[in-house]
């Protein structure tokens, strides 16, 4: 959903348009035919991500609030926005907008997406590829909800679990995450013909597989049991 600066963009075959409403009104009619069938489609990448060079380089995207919201922010705003089904997922990007990331910049995932735009879903990050800049900790606290890729990174780490700030952005993160795929098609989605639906067939998997443990563990006592009692007499 990012823009066609020139003709050399390294994405220019995956972006839509070089047009804003175009851009915003082909991925609404996208995302509205993917959450159709139950899935929520994240639109990417939130925002100002039109250079491919330096991308993972601390590339930093300088742009005048006008340019932006009629142009680079544009097409997320009419997806979010305009829609049939609810758009439940959002991709931050790579780049920084002037000296904050992308993925941890408060004002572009609370402000603008949640507070203006009503967004309610989840906020993932692009790859997160450890580049120094990841870092988890700010990205949640800023309203980006999960981190892409390398769980054992030092930058997925969350080393100030006493803080209640912490804590409560944490909490966010988890309600966002929920919400989006309690709102998915693994739990609205209608069953076919007299078969169960997925939820129901996911909980009756669990407590058939828990019974199952449970009874070779009873079992296993019982026979441990009858055996001490033969070795005693």
């Amino acid at each position: 959903m990012n823009t066609h600066r020139s003709a050399f963009g390294g994405r220019n075959f995956e972006y839509f348009s070089e047009d804003s409403v175009l851009s915003g009104r082909m991925a609404a009619a996208e995302v509205n035919g993917a959450a159709a069938h139950g899935v929520y489609a994240f639109i990417k990448h939130f925002a100002l991500n039109d250079q491919e060079t330096n991308r993972c380089a601390f590339l930093l995207t300088y742009c005048n609030e006008q340019a932006m919201r009629e142009i680079y922010l544009r097409p997320f705003e009419l997806c979010v926005k305009d829609f049939d089904y609810q758009c439940l997922g959002v991709m931050s990007s790579f780049n920084w907008i002037g000296p904050v990331y992308a993925g941890a910049n408060p004002e572009l995932l609370k402000d603008v997406l949640r507070s203006e735009w009503g967004f309610e879903g989840v906020v993932c990050t692009d790859y997160d590829g450890s580049y120094g800049y990841m870092i988890s900790d700010a990205c949640v606290r800023a309203g980006n909800d999960m981190m892409l890729g390398f769980g054992q990174s030092a930058t997925n780490e969350f080393t100030d679990l006493d803080s209640p700030i912490c804590v409560q952005a944490l909490r966010q993160a988890s309600k966002n995450i929920l919400y989006t795929v309690a709102n998915s098609g693994f739990y609205t989605r209608e069953a076919s013909g007299n078969s169960i639906s997925p939820m129901n067939a996911m909980f009756i998997t669990i407590d058939v597989a828990a019974v199952a443990v449970i009874a070779a563990a009873e079992l296993i006592v019982l026979l441990r049991w009858k055996k001490k009692q033969k070795t005693a007499n």
